[in-house]
């Protein structure tokens, strides 16, 4: 599609105009603190943005932390008439080490942190600085995915319907880190398959460019980490490839391993014995290390009992506002998001060698269940009590980082040219897929904020 001045309204120009107002409403729509663990993301954003990185005790204005305990929804939140107003008090408060989201290396709480800062420069309004937390977000989100949708050479289109999803718009409008994340784990795995061909980068600009993927997969929730597996995928040989794949597989296996300790040490380790979780993660860890099968049992059990619930909540659940989308959107947004998937091309356009193609499927889905073992795994150790029958904690927007592994491995509709006679091809038929998918996700924003703001 050709502009006036002749420029190509390309996938990422496209995700700029649509993603921009999109999220902007859905911050609008969603109030503060109604976003899934919202507020203890509020709290590490004031730790950060005062430079409390570490300790047992950390120091809070007496009001913000009201606030911020204290959903709108809350009969002990602060006045509506009165919010605008109110301002950071002297009075101070000190509480313990919060580890509720302990999950999330501390860095993950720059962006939100930084410009929490900044907003402190020119006022102490709370709620502004509560939203500056959130712009923060929101900010570093919607560059990653324009650089991923950019990046991947292939499922642009699939990429840009998961970005536009009301549950990412969410997790981006709102100060949780899980936007980021998102938005990291799809452009790590853009950066990834750019690179199978074994083309492009010289060996040490490679090694370089994985180590910065490795780094940032570090800085997202850890059990994202085996994406990183499909670096590993075997390249075409080119002139270098020698020296290119061994260089580029040891850095890629060298960083896996340490963000793997990294999440051990800062993670399982930090939060054994922690209230709500098994009574020792570490001891927890060692059991399911002796007999993998309970692991494999319990996440069975918990596909039987909750996969209809994830899907519901991918498509309309947001967070703690207990509202239910109703299910002529809930559907009808499924069943476009599916739409665009399949429309859109596939693994198989990645690699013209039909063998090495099915190798890609099998390493995207190997990615996608080892990402599930490690999330499954890790809240089975942290939060689910040992006489629980299926795994607590997993939410749908859980699979939103990694979900695009399955969606590429969709079989793959090769684009013709229209027959004589015929108008449409399959962009046609994508392109219209993607305007209802963009309009019943505006049509879901806008419900959203209708209902939640006559709540309050």
């Amino acid at each position: 599609m050709a502009g006036k001045t002749g420029r190509r309204l390309t996938p990422e120009r496209l995700f700029l105009m649509v993603y921009i107002p999109l999220v902007l409403a859905m911050m609008l729509a969603v109030p503060l603190g109604e976003a899934p663990d919202e507020q203890a993301h509020l709290r590490q954003s004031w730790l950060i943005s005062t430079g409390q990185f570490r300790g047992d005790e950390y120091i809070f204005p007496e009001n913000y932390l009201s606030m911020v305990n204290a959903s709108y929804s809350n009969p002990e939140a602060l006045d509506r008439e009165t919010i605008w107003e109110t301002r950071l008090s002297e009075k101070t408060v000190t509480v313990q080490a919060d580890e509720t989201t302990g999950i999330y290396p501390r860095a993950a709480y720059l962006p939100q942190g930084l410009m929490m800062f900044l907003g402190r420069l020119f006022t102490d309004r709370i709620v502004i600085l509560l939203y500056s937390a959130r712009a923060g977000c929101m900010l570093i989100a919607g560059i990653l995915f324009y650089f991923a949708i950019r990046r991947i050479p292939a499922g642009k289109y699939t990429l840009l319907a998961i970005a536009c999803l009301p549950l990412t718009l969410q997790q981006a409008a709102s100060a949780s880190c899980d936007g980021m994340t998102i938005a990291g784990v799809n452009w790590i795995i853009a950066e990834m398959l750019r690179r199978i061909d074994g083309s492009g980068d010289r060996p040490v600009k490679q090694a370089a460019v994985s180590a910065c993927i490795g780094l940032l997969a570090v800085l997202c929730k850890l059990m994202y980490v085996p994406v990183l597996l499909i670096g590993l995928m075997p390249r075409r040989k080119t002139g270098e490839a020698g020296e290119r794949r061994w260089l580029n597989r040891l850095v890629t296996a060298g960083v896996l391993l340490a963000a793997l300790l990294v999440w051990y040490l800062s993670s399982v380790s930090a939060q054994a014995g922690g209230d709500g979780m098994t009574a020792s993660a570490i001891d927890r860890l060692r059991q399911l290390a002796g007999n993998p099968l309970t692991l494999v049992k319990a996440q069975v059990r918990t596909i039987i009992a909750l996969v209809p619930g994830w899907i519901r909540q991918l498509f309309g659940v947001f967070g703690h506002l207990d509202r239910f989308t109703p299910w002529a959107l809930t559907i009808s947004l499924g069943v476009s998001f599916l739409g665009v998937a399949v429309a859109d091309s596939g693994a198989a356009s990645l690699l013209p060698e039909r063998k090495q193609a099915l190798v890609l499927r099998v390493l995207l889905i190997l990615a996608f269940v080892l990402c599930w073992t490690v999330m499954s795994g890790s809240l089975m150790i942290w939060w689910t009590g040992e006489e629980d029958a299926v795994i607590e904690g997993i939410q749908g927007r859980y699979f939103l980082p990694c979900i695009i592994c399955l969606l590429l491995c969709l079989p793959e509709i090769r684009t013709r040219e229209p027959r004589e006679g015929r108008r449409l091809s399959i962009e046609s038929v994508r392109n219209g897929i993607l305007a209802v998918y963009l309009a019943l996700s505006a049509a879901t924003i806008a419900w959203l904020g209708t209902v939640v703001w006559k709540t309050f």
